[in-house]
């Protein structure tokens, strides 16, 4: 009987050690997003940056700095909602997005150019790196921007 619950005890410890190690190891993998990015267009040209922090274990995102060729002043005329005629910059345009492996996935960005919202996902290409896909209904239909960490 000392035995089984020795060999019960030693179990139940490695298992809190695991899960412990596995909570930590997804934090660090999460935490890659979180940061200030510039976005890179999928035709090479410079688009806005943005920033990204966490909340409540969401993954969320606003405008920074507007991409070149936008007046500072510009407003969100196309967007809907709490979003229609805001000012652009300082946005939150990204949100909800949950960790999902060593994805981020399940949330909304909003293209302010032209007020549509799309489910997004976001994962870490390295440390330096984030690919950013928009979509409508499934993954396939849609597109990927790269942004890259600011200093």
């Amino acid at each position: 009987m000392r035995r089984f619950i020795l060999f019960s005890i030693v179990l139940i410890a490695a298992g809190l050690t695991a899960a412990v190690g596995s909570a930590q190891q997804l934090s660090e993998k999460l935490q890659i997003a979180v940061g200030k990015w510039q976005v890179m267009n999928n035709d090479g040209s410079l688009g806005g940056q943005v920033e990204t922090w966490l909340a409540n274990g969401k993954l969320y995102g606003k405008v920074t700095k507007l991409k070149p060729g936008k007046a500072a002043g510009s407003i969100c005329d196309l967007c809907s909602g709490d979003k229609k005629d805001q000012p652009m910059l300082g946005m939150t345009i990204m949100w909800d997005l949950k960790p999902d492996g060593d994805q981020w996935a399940d949330g909304i960005i909003l293209d302010p150019d032209n007020g549509h919202e799309y489910r997004s996902k976001l994962w870490a290409i390295d440390k330096d790196h984030l690919s950013m896909r928009g979509y409508i209904g499934i993954s396939w239909f849609g597109r990927t921007s790269n942004w890259v960490r600011l200093p």
